[in-house]
């Protein structure tokens, strides 16, 4: 099979987010050029904004940036990734999704940031990463075997790739010296992973009470073998086609 680079349609809801994100950052950069006022210190998160009382910050924080290569490279993912589960999930569960994991982000950085050491309560978080590691995870998790191309000329499979950007996202991250910044992109990775994992149980009727006994019988039943090998039933592991979408 030859491959080709595919390129998904801008959705709906990240069109209106790309939009605001790269029109924030024009923004920013005409008004500290002309009348020095930083937006990022506004609307991105921060220990000092939460105690002067900009709540707001929690949700406005991916918003606005102030690199041009990671308002490019952020807006490139938020496109090809973003855009396609968009369209798998739906305008409503997507739009619940990236919320999910934004509060799970900018609560973890605020925790770290009001009751860590003062020299980090001055770094600002802010733009698109955080939300860009979830839906890589996303993506990674649902569309597993695709090949995409890396740079335009290395072809491997989704789950390599978006673990690739995941890792360099992250490096991204840690390389700002704010390990609370860092620790905020890795909680919304897995707020989003187990976000999808307790939607596809509950698509399947299962609630949270039903979770935890399996988890606990298969720790017993695990604990109880020792060093009998569990034969399985070939069908019990094969893919249900019937599985919820929010996972498959």
């Amino acid at each position: 099979m030859q491959n080709q680079m595919y390129v998904p349609p801008l959705s709906k809801i990240n069109k209106v987010l790309i939009i605001t994100y790269v029109g924030m950052f024009l923004l920013s950069q005409v008004l500290r050029a002309s009348l020095g006022v930083d937006l990022a210190s506004i609307f991105g998160l921060s220990a000092n904004g939460l105690k002067s009382g900009f709540l707001f910050q929690l949700i406005t924080f991916p918003l606005i940036d102030k690199g041009l290569m990671g308002v490019v490279f952020n807006a490139l993912i938020l496109w090809f990734i973003g855009s396609e589960l968009e369209t798998k999930w739906g305008n409503r569960f997507y739009i619940k999704f990236l919320l999910i994991v934004t509060l799970a982000c900018s609560l973890i950085f605020a925790t770290f940031s009001l009751l860590g050491p003062n020299t980090i309560g001055f770094i600002p978080l802010h733009g698109l990463t955080g939300i860009n590691l979830a839906l890589l995870v996303a993506y990674g998790i649902i569309y597993s075997e695709r090949t995409m191309i890396f740079m335009f000329i290395f072809p491997m499979k989704a789950k390599y790739f978006c673990m690739l950007l995941a890792g360099i996202e992250i490096f991204m991250a840690m390389s700002s010296s704010a390990f609370n910044t860092a620790w905020g992109h890795v909680i919304s990775m897995g707020a989003g992973f187990l976000y999808l994992k307790y939607m596809s149980f509950k698509a399947q009727g299962l609630g949270l009470k039903n979770i935890i006994e399996n988890h606990q019988r298969h720790k017993a039943h695990k604990k109880n073998k020792g060093n009998l090998r569990l034969v399985k039933d070939p069908e019990e592991d094969a893919p249900n086609p019937d599985e919820p979408k929010y996972w498959q």
